[in-house]
């Protein structure tokens, strides 16, 4: 695999040619171009700057950088960024759609969707004017020839049920391509679990909140500036994002926090619990605000970004605590 750099917030114009993020597909799976998927996510980095988002009916979460290039292991894919992970579920993936709009639409002329077989959008790309011009129409060509393409297996054969997810299977893919966070929070980030307050006690402290306090949670975030993670996601992909927001709006019953390049809309009225749980690994804590829906369906996991220290950020810890008194 040649080597690259990734330069997440310079134009495409100034990563050289020997330095693109490419795809790497792991060996025992045949050539990279076997699968479509996987060509597509190699030549999404040819086109430089790109909005990536993924919403749920309650929540979405968008920003826009480079693409960092991709890892394949079978039907499972890691694309890495600077401040952001996309951990993919490929065999959910089942088609393209792709729409152009207006210039003037926050600069995005072309809006890609990630369809799965119900036309669920799983993630939602967007890509602007730029100098990409012409390595854009290239994908657009390449990818519009069959509008709706089946490329991977029936969603139906993946499990909604906690009791069959498998979690060593998803452990060993991660493990596979150099990943190491909790599965488990991978699988809420992508509805495989539900809500379980009796694992989440087997994982830590965990205490019940009112929700009718995260709105002033979310705006305090915005009013300290505080960097943090946020870990949301559709039925194939897990996406997180390490972001400081320093803009906070209510929108009826959104509420919408906004950084340089980034934008998360939560709505408050389809919260139906939050749960804060804490986690000692050694001499460190971590703890964790978490947000679900009236199914169960985790919605949102915020924490603070990991800093150069292993001592937690003591203002999320403050707030976080406010939350419990």
């Amino acid at each position: 695999m040649q080597p690259y750099i990734e330069l997440e917030n310079m134009p495409s114009a100034a990563v050289a040619p020997a330095a693109r993020p490419n795809f790497r597909h792991e060996s025992g799976n045949g050539g990279g171009d076997a699968n479509p998927w996987a060509v597509l996510l190699r030549d999404l980095a040819d086109v430089g700057q790109i909005h990536i988002g993924t919403s749920l009916p309650a929540v979405n979460l968008e920003h826009h950088g480079n693409w960092p290039g991709a890892r394949l292991k079978g039907a499972f894919g890691i694309a890495s960024g600077r401040r952001f992970k996309l951990r993919m579920m490929l065999g959910r993936w089942s088609h393209l759609d792709m729409s152009r709009t207006d210039a003037a639409d926050a600069g995005w002329r072309l809006r890609l969707s990630i369809l799965d077989v119900q036309d669920a959008p799983l993630l939602e790309l967007g890509f602007g004017e730029g100098r990409q011009g012409i390595a854009l129409d290239a994908l657009i060509e390449r990818h519009n020839a069959c509008p709706n393409p089946s490329w991977s297996e029936a969603a139906s054969t993946l499990t909604e049920n906690p009791e069959g997810f498998n979690g060593n299977g998803l452990r060993r893919q991660m493990a596979e391509l150099g990943d190491s966070p909790d599965a488990d929070d991978v699988a809420e980030a992508t509805g495989q679990l539900r809500l379980g307050p009796a694992r989440l006690r087997e994982r830590g402290h965990v205490a019940a909140v009112d929700v009718e306090l995260i709105p002033c949670f979310l705006e305090a975030l915005a009013e300290q500036a505080l960097p943090i993670r946020i870990a949301t996601g559709t039925s194939g992909v897990a996406h997180s994002l390490d972001s400081t927001f320093f803009s906070y709006r209510r929108e009826g019953s959104w509420q919408a926090l906004r950084g340089d390049s980034s934008l998360l809309r939560i709505d408050a009225a389809k919260l139906d619990s939050a749960w804060v749980l804490n986690v000692s690994e050694g001499a460190r804590e971590h703890t964790t605000l978490r947000l679900y829906d009236a199914r169960g369906r985790s919605l949102a996991t915020l924490g603070a970004a990991p800093g150069f220290v292993a001592a937690e950020n003591p203002i999320w810890r403050t707030l976080v605590n406010a939350l419990r008194d």
